[in-house]
């Protein structure tokens, strides 16, 4: 189970206290969680399932529902990296999915569908994959950035969708 993986909590970790000295957007398993459950909101919502399913080979309704999970889970798990080096926290964090997905039993299509993601979710683009756009848009719509004390002066909150007609009801 991914939640429970060590690797996958030593780096939700490094997240955590990296951001005790920025004070930016707090990336811990309730924000992965949060992106998870909204992304996964955002597949059913306009019964997106079985495209997504027949598009990414995927097993079946199950096999989805913890692709997506996962996807979300994973997004940020490499921001630590981008606070203390500035590397891309996106691209970092499709590889450490690489290597945290297989001890989590995800199989090769399944680890490349979520990397992917991961790796798409911080830029949007017209060449995102279906979960990518779907990741990108959970992780913006997961924050409330009118009550973040960095309001001011975070780069996201202008790029931020904060409509919730965006859920498409």
């Amino acid at each position: 189970m991914l939640i429970k993986d060590s690797l996958f909590n030593d780096y939700i970790d490094k997240n955590l206290v990296e951001e005790k000295v920025t004070g930016i957007c707090k990336h811990d398993l309730s924000h992965h969680l949060d992106v998870a459950r909204i992304a996964y909101i955002l597949v059913l919502e306009p019964n997106d399932l079985n495209y997504f399913i027949r598009e990414n080979n995927l097993s079946g309704k199950l096999a989805a529902k913890e692709v997506i999970y996962a996807a979300g889970l994973l997004h940020d798990i490499g921001k630590w990296k981008e606070y203390s080096t500035g590397e891309d926290h996106a691209a970092f964090g499709s590889r450490i999915a690489r290597e945290i997905l297989p001890r989590a039993y995800f199989n090769n299509n399944e680890v490349d569908v979520i990397s992917r993601a991961i790796f798409e979710h911080s830029n949007i683009s017209r060449d995102m994959s279906f979960l990518g756009e779907r990741l990108h848009r959970a992780d913006n719509l997961s924050r409330v950035c009118s009550e973040c004390d960095q309001r001011f002066s975070c780069p996201k909150i202008r790029q931020q969708e904060v409509s919730v007609t965006a859920l498409e009801y």
